[in-house]
């Protein structure tokens, strides 16, 4: 029975792993989910749902957790689990909702929301936007 929820939500987000994610778009997405609501990123998922298995280098849970912890200001500490799902490992990776604004290591300010199709998205986090 699969365990990763089918498609991708405010709190659920797949990244593909096929080609080896390059770091900046992997920290990109966590910054995006724990400025928001938190949530869970599926490392090893197509975006529609499709189950492809985690890169070589990606396989390691305490590396793929310092290595996000050490490209985030201030440094977050997410939860990494490898699971097996149809044959394939996926990195679930579970992101806090932080308390304060968290920024990739290179500065930048990323946040989720819907679109119109109801599909979520990674958008830039604006100075006005900022609870005061």
């Amino acid at each position: 029975m699969r365990t990763i929820p089918d498609r991708e939500s405010l709190t659920i987000e797949f990244k593909s792993d096929l080609s080896h994610l390059p770091d900046r778009d992997l920290v990109t997405t966590i910054v995006c989910l724990a400025n928001t609501e938190g949530g869970t990123l599926y490392l090893g998922v197509e975006d529609n749902g499709t189950i492809t298995g985690l890169h070589s280098n990606h396989q390691n849970p305490s590396n793929l957790a310092a290595r996000i912890a050490n490209k985030t200001s201030p440094p977050i500490s997410v939860r990494v689990s490898i699971i097996q799902e149809e044959g394939h490992l996926v990195a679930c990776i579970e992101i806090p909702k932080s308390t304060r604004l968290i920024a990739t290591s290179d500065g930048l300010l990323q946040r989720r929301r819907i679109k119109a199709d109801g599909t979520p998205e990674c958008v830039p986090f604006y100075p006005h936007e900022f609870a005061s």
